[in-house]
């Protein structure tokens, strides 16, 4: 090849750059195929002379940040935003801030909704943030937001148990099973069978109760027992003590106990003490052996604490134990009015001074509780109705409640319901009203 002239050098040497020129990528910043977290958007956001690109920031609507209870399907939701060519938006979700993940990209909308196939976690903080695109590019982000999952979200799980319709029965867990022993049958007779499940839907007949029918009674796990205490046997109060170390045979205690162990009564633990705070006999004495507080090491000997726990109501509350504090959770036994009250004790003798919730109940006897991930579940009815179903509250304290639920109500009756915590998971076991109401009942719902 001949050497080029000395005047045709310069021109080769631009031609060359030229081309060289031309080869440069000049994509600049691109939204990959699979995002998994918002640091994967926009690391090479620069212009095209090298300068970097400057992020606007998207306003979102919906959830508001930290808000509570949150549908585990809800709708999400930003404002929209200008662009010189057509606006594309990711949504971005984890249960860590900086471990989100790409969960919807492409978005010409300004919503996007959570189906039901893709249901969140129930009782769960979730963060959240929303990327605006245009080709490619990212514009704008929105700060990362928070909320909080709603805790109860009911379903039933079957409308006839195995166990059959009945009133006055007791409901406990132990030993990783829900059992249902006793109770009342639509025509008032008592009931000597024994049931558990580990389900709530499947139910087995595990045998019957060897001392005769029994109604009205407690059920309580103490010392790796389970106890039964007070009810009724054939119409008289029962003064026996029955354990059983395994739910299915049972043993009739000889130690008798100093206080006539009446219908529906309130038996607790707390710690290595068993606590009877109430029971019904109906003496209209304010005074009356009813209110009555006892502890007990052993489940047999009992020592008096107080003659008088001081609530308003004679046995008409729920008793929870939370983080060693026990509390008593009390509709206002007037009827012209609606609240509750909240009392705490660490010794079953000495009672705090009520706190009083506004919230809406159904008078004497209509609340359930639970303990679920160290806070307080409460079942009562809806603020907006209809009497007869239930809503759900959840509080840390027993005084400051929040609804657990966005669900306005569920048709379902506290006062017939037991609610049971079976390794995390709640129930609400039918059947479990006082004895002199007519009605039965034995539908099943999963609460969580």
């Amino acid at each position: 090849m001949k050497p080029l002239k000395p005047f045709l050098k310069p021109l080769f040497i631009c031609f060359v750059l030229l081309l060289l020129g031309c080869s440069s990528d000049d994509n600049g910043n691109e939204i990959g195929d699979d995002i998994e977290d918002v640091d994967d958007i926009g690391d090479d956001n620069d212009d095209d002379d090298g300068g970097e690109i400057i992020i606007g920031t998207l306003t979102t609507l919906n959830p508001s940040n930290n808000e509570r209870p949150i549908s585990k399907t809800p709708s999400i939701s930003w404002e929209e935003y200008d662009g010189a060519q057509v606006v594309t938006y990711s949504v971005l979700l984890g249960t860590s801030e900086d471990g989100l993940s790409e969960i919807a990209s492409e978005l010409e909308m300004t919503t996007f909704d959570i189906e039901e196939t893709n249901a969140l976690e129930l009782n769960t903080e979730y963060y959240w943030q929303v990327i605006a695109v245009e080709n490619g590019t990212v514009l704008a982000e929105s700060e990362v937001q928070a909320f909080t999952t709603e805790a109860i979200f009911a379903t039933l799980i079957t409308e006839d148990a195995a166990y059959g319709s009945r009133k006055a029965t007791a409901v406990e867990v132990f030993n990783d099973k829900i059992w249902v022993i006793g109770g009342r049958n639509e025509g008032d007779a008592g009931l000597t069978d024994i049931w558990s499940s580990e389900d709530g839907e499947n139910w087995i007949m595990e045998g019957n109760f060897p001392f005769g029918a029994i109604y009205g009674h407690e059920l309580i796990v103490f010392k790796g027992k389970l106890w039964i205490y007070g009810g009724s046997s054939e119409g008289i109060l029962s003064n026996k003590i029955f354990s059983s170390e395994d739910g299915i045979a049972w043993v009739e205690e000889t130690e008798t106990t100093p206080f006539i162990q009446y219908q529906s009564p309130k038996f607790t633990v707390l710690g290595d003490q068993i606590f009877r705070i109430a029971g019904y006999s109906g003496s209209v004495e304010d005074l009356s052996p009813e209110r009555n507080v006892y502890s007990s090491t052993d489940g047999l000997n009992w020592v008096l604490e107080t003659e008088n726990h001081g609530f308003e109501s004679k046995y008409g509350f729920q008793i929870e134990n939370l983080n060693d504090i026990m509390y008593c959770i009390e509709p206002n036994p007037d009827s012209d009015i609606e609240s509750i009250s909240t009392r705490t004790s660490t010794d079953g003798a000495t009672w705090s001074a009520p706190v009083v919730s506004g919230i809406r109940e159904r008078g004497n006897n209509s609340l359930r509780t639970v303990v679920f991930d160290n806070r307080i579940i409460l079942m009562t009815t809806p603020e907006d109705g209809p009497n007869n179903d239930s809503t759900f509250y959840i509080s840390t304290n027993g005084e400051d409640w929040e609804l657990a639920t966005t669900t306005d109500s569920y048709p379902i009756r506290a006062i017939f319901f037991s609610l049971i915590n079976l390794n995390g998971e709640l129930f609400a076991i039918g059947g479990t009203q006082r004895s002199n109401f007519s009605s039965t009942n034995n539908t099943v719902w999963k609460l969580n």
